[in-house]
């Protein structure tokens, strides 16, 4: 029985693992390669043609190459090496070497003459805002599949990851201020009209990427008082393996010693509890409450 669990906590994925696991981490590396490769030309179809910006170094790097001509590339490189010192300090080499892959992956992505192509090809003509909202939140959701594996693509983005785990804030809002500052200075050549659908676009992603990253199917906080609390509970345990704990409370009114239910569920499974509630007490008032996060027993990873 040991034998088993060990194989089967071997075969888990957790993307907080700090120690190098050659059939995780190239999977790893192959969603980082095509999610930089898809932003690239989301960027360059979406993005360039109207002057756009993205968040972070990414959207500097385009500033730099609007205002002045230079290098996608070199501004790529030359702030990403402080910042993946930053990620190793913090969060290890596993997780800064993830992000220099990133952004050797976008530094030589956007030079390709396929990119100029693409901006070249881009149909949208005056729809800028549509362009906007589109772009941004395809970027926003490819974002969350390479942060679900415990990577970022580089940039601002290892300083959001890191600050996130620490104060357990989505990542996504602390890209705001940043890439504010950075919009704003479109608007001296550019016009107002194109810094504010960037920040349009800045908004859509940071919504995207916080949707995606959370999911469909989110966590609820069920809190369920009935007199049958001793046959409700159990059925819980047994036809929907879900943990429930029993809350010691009073009515305020009888006076009354009882016992509150309370668990955790997905949305989908919200109609099996109430089926499961309503068999045993038709009459019980049932509090459902939708939850940020939840880590630990089957819902997600501690970070």
């Amino acid at each position: 029985m040991q034998t088993k669990d060990k194989s089967a906590k071997a075969r888990a994925f957790d993307p907080y693992e700090r120690s190098f696991i050659p059939r995780h981490d190239l999977v790893t590396l192959a969603i980082i390669f095509a999610v930089c490769f898809v932003q690239c030309c989301v960027l360059s179809y979406f993005y360039v043609p109207f002057h756009f910006l993205s968040g972070g170094v990414t959207g500097l790097s385009l500033l730099f190459n609007y205002l002045w001509k230079i290098p996608r590339f070199a501004v790529l490189l030359g702030l990403n090496i402080p910042i993946a010192i930053y990620g190793i300090r913090n969060q290890g080499w596993k997780f800064a070497l993830f992000s220099l892959f990133a952004t050797l992956c976008y530094s030589l992505m956007f030079e390709l003459p396929l990119m100029d192509r693409i901006s070249s090809a881009s149909k949208l003509g005056d729809n800028a805002l549509l362009s906007a909202i589109v772009g941004s939140a395809i970027i926003g959701v490819t974002n969350s599949f390479v942060v679900k594996r415990g990577a970022t693509v580089g940039g601002i983005d290892v300083i959001t990851v890191v600050l996130s785990r620490k104060l357990s804030i989505p990542a996504g809002s602390f890209n705001i201020v940043f890439n504010l500052i950075i919009m704003s200075f479109l608007i001296p050549t550019y016009g107002i009209e194109v810094a504010l659908e960037s920040m349009v676009a800045m908004f859509v992603t940071n919504m995207a990427y916080n949707f995606a990253l959370r999911g469909v199917n989110h966590s609820m906080a069920v809190f369920i008082i009935s007199e049958q609390w001793d046959e409700i509970a159990p059925q819980v345990l047994q036809q929907m393996r879900r943990g429930v704990t029993y809350i010691n409370a009073e009515g305020a009114y009888t006076g009354q010693p009882r016992k509150l239910v309370y668990c955790i569920v997905k949305t989908t499974e919200l109609a099996k509890l109430k089926s499961i509630v309503k068999e045993h007490d038709p009459k019980a008032l049932f509090s459902i409450i939708e939850t940020t996060e939840v880590v630990g027993r089957g819902f997600g990873t501690m970070n």
